[in-house]
């Protein structure tokens, strides 16, 4: 009884101390993203998106001089600062209405994001998701009860991913800072927000893995400073999650799974029981996963049904994923059920006929991993100033060389033993996800932890060899269930989408006529959800979702298509931009639309208008509005 009176106001304090946070993340959030301000925030917003000069490092101090500030008044400051940080990232973005291959004008959702977005949108249409989706299931499902929450308002719900980033950020922070003081785990910080800031304000799987992977990290660590297997546990399960929602370096798990065992051993050899209890958390994860793919996409649709190409890209010599339907494009129309299997048989076929060229796939995919390219493992950590972006490498390789010489210093060190496993889990994994298939390693945003970690107790080591050690002050506490409390709210929402799926039907749409030569479609167009193109004479500050006509082209030419670049840049203005679930067809329509138009938000739309059909740009389902059909 004394036990339930002891516990109940730690329980009590810690779901106070959440709804304090998350009342707070909104706040800074929408003082900063609603703001718009053109003094001081809006050139700080534009240099934290993009830049590597001085405001990354006066960012850094600002940050260390919150987390230094003791009781909860320092935890409250510096919980803002990281949140004002996450939150200026995503306002860069809306302020330059930047373009990238996934995204154009800082909104709309490119290639694999519009797969993600549109199956998000199928879900609450109560339909089957794509095949694409069902490779990693859990992120669409989020997304749509994201979306299903803020009713259907794409800016809020991308919001909405970032503060989540911004939260799992701050509790690992804090949970590194507890046992390694402020300097590392701001450093920590800093590393996860140039990674997480090439991500924010996308509808990609990156988005929801990274903050789910800092929580299982904030356990794993947790775990080793109390010793306790129960939470070293809960965090590899995490983490099992995070490489389920984005696939990436897989080797990490079998990797902690042994460390664990023998960190865990408690005076024997090696723990056979926390490496069955942990193995079984893995597989049961794998399995959940795989019910979700059968409850959103139907019996057919299988996981991970792209690491077949990879593999097929690494028996050949280290090409890219692509290459399989290159040299064999007959596989490309199979249908889903069979052309893993198909794949698998080339796959060993090739193998076969010569071993060599797998070892030299993988000694290609290692040596561009500690390239100067873009594919480089510290390739986040950059700028637009090459010597720079040199300078940083080279000093976080030299940052994981002082880790690796501390292990050998110490190897009871827990914290530098798990850094080095997790590496190696990383490089390991290298041979079988290419990082030449994504810029700044965006296939491991699952593990960026680990990425982190080694160069980190290398900082640390370093630390404790300077004459600074009046700098430095621990957090004695952990921040109580708050860590817990916040991953348990976040996984069960993993598991929400079959319910919102089931709960939606295919809305009823009356009957309307076109003109002919004219093709409908009927969507459901919601706030938030579009960008507007206007003439130069329009006097107003360019910020999401309003560009005048001269940035919403230049940012264009950012566009890997140029057919699409062509095609966005001749739109006249006063002009809108969105893309749709098209209920007649089931497929997306990226609708271009005079802004004069009178769409109703919240409702069904139905549109007259045409495809662009032309090659170049058919994957993009370009359709040009006239106007609205008629009852």
């Amino acid at each position: 009884m004394a036990s339930k009176n002891h516990n109940s106001p730690i329980w009590i304090s810690t779901i106070a101390w959440l709804v304090i946070f998350l009342t707070l993340a909104l706040l800074f959030f929408n003082f900063v993203l609603v703001n718009q301000a053109p003094g001081l925030l809006r050139p700080v917003s534009l240099s934290l998106r993009t830049g590597f000069g001085l405001v990354i490092p006066a960012a850094a101090l600002i940050l260390y001089t919150l987390f230094q500030l003791p009781g909860r008044l320092g935890k409250i400051l510096g919980f803002a600062g990281v949140m004002l940080l996450f939150a200026l990232g995503l306002a860069g973005l809306w302020a330059s209405g930047g373009t990238q291959s996934i995204l154009l004008s800082g909104l709309i959702p490119l290639s694999d994001a519009v797969n993600y977005y549109i199956d998000a949108q199928r879900i609450l249409n109560g339909i089957d998701i794509s095949n694409f989706s069902a490779m990693r299931p859990f992120f669409p499902g989020f997304l749509s009860l994201i979306l299903w929450i803020t009713d259907r308002n794409l800016m809020v719900a991308l919001s909405i991913l970032t503060a989540f980033a911004g939260i799992s950020s701050y509790l690992a922070s804090r949970e590194i800072q507890r046992t390694h003081g402020a300097e590392t785990a701001i450093f920590f910080l800093m590393m996860v927000f140039l990674y997480f800031r090439h991500h924010s304000g996308t509808t990609m799987s990156e988005s929801l893995a990274v903050p789910v992977s800092l929580l299982g990290a904030s356990l794993l660590w947790k775990g080793i400073a109390n010793k306790h297997e129960r939470t070293f546990l809960s965090g590899l399960t995490l983490l099992t999650f995070a490489l389920n929602i984005r696939p990436g370096a897989m080797f990490v798990l079998p990797a902690i799974l042994l460390w664990g065992g023998f960190f865990f051993r408690n005076g024997s050899r090696f723990s056979g029981k926390f490496f069955l209890i942990g193995s079984i958390l893995v597989i049961v994860v794998f399995v959940l996963n795989n019910l979700i793919i059968k409850a959103l996409a139907g019996p057919d649709a299988t996981a991970f049904s792209n690491f077949s190409w990879a593999l097929f890209g690494l028996v050949s010599g280290g090409k890219s994923w692509t290459y399989i339907f290159e040299v064999h494009p007959e596989v490309f129309s199979l249908p889903a059920s069979i052309q893993g299997r198909a794949i698998v048989e080339l796959i060993l076929q090739q193998f076969l006929q010569n071993p060599s060229l797998a070892l030299q796939g993988a000694i290609n995919y290692w040596r561009i991993f500690f390239s100067s390219t873009w594919y480089n493992a510290y390739a986040f950590a950059s700028g637009e100033n090459y010597w720079v972006n040199e300078a940083a490498r080279y000093g976080l390789y030299l940052l994981c060389g002082l880790g690796l010489w501390k292990w050998f210093k110490d190897r009871n060190d827990p914290y530098t033993g798990l850094a080095i496993v997790g590496a190696l889990g990383v490089l390991a994994s290298v041979p079988f996800v290419p990082p030449t298939d994504a810029y700044r390693v965006r296939l491991y945003a699952a593990t960026i932890p680990f990425f982190v970690f080694l160069p980190g107790v290398g900082l640390s080591y370093l630390v404790d060899k300077l004459p600074l050690q009046w700098f430095r002050k621990k957090l004695v506490e952990s921040d109580s269930y708050l860590i817990e409390s916040f991953s348990i709210g976040l996984i069960t929402c993993l598991f929400l989408a079959p319910m919102l799926q089931n709960a939606n039907s295919m809305p009823r749409v009356a009957e309307a006529a076109c003109p002919v030569g004219l093709k409908r479609i009927v969507i459901r167009f919601d706030k938030g959800t579009s960008v507007n193109i206007l003439r130069e004479n329009v006097s107003f500050l360019d910020w999401m979702p309003n560009y005048h006509m001269s940035v919403f082209r230049n940012n264009a030419h950012d566009l890997a298509e140029i057919s699409l670049t062509e095609r966005v840049t001749a739109i006249n203005p006063p002009a809108s931009l969105f893309y749709a679930l098209d209920l007649l067809s089931n497929r997306e329509a990226l609708v271009m639309i005079d802004t004069g138009q009178a769409l109703e938000a919240g409702a069904l739309n139905q549109i007259c208008g045409t495809w662009d059909e032309t090659p170049q740009v058919a994957n993009y389902n370009l359709f040009h509005a006239e106007m609205l059909a008629s009852p």
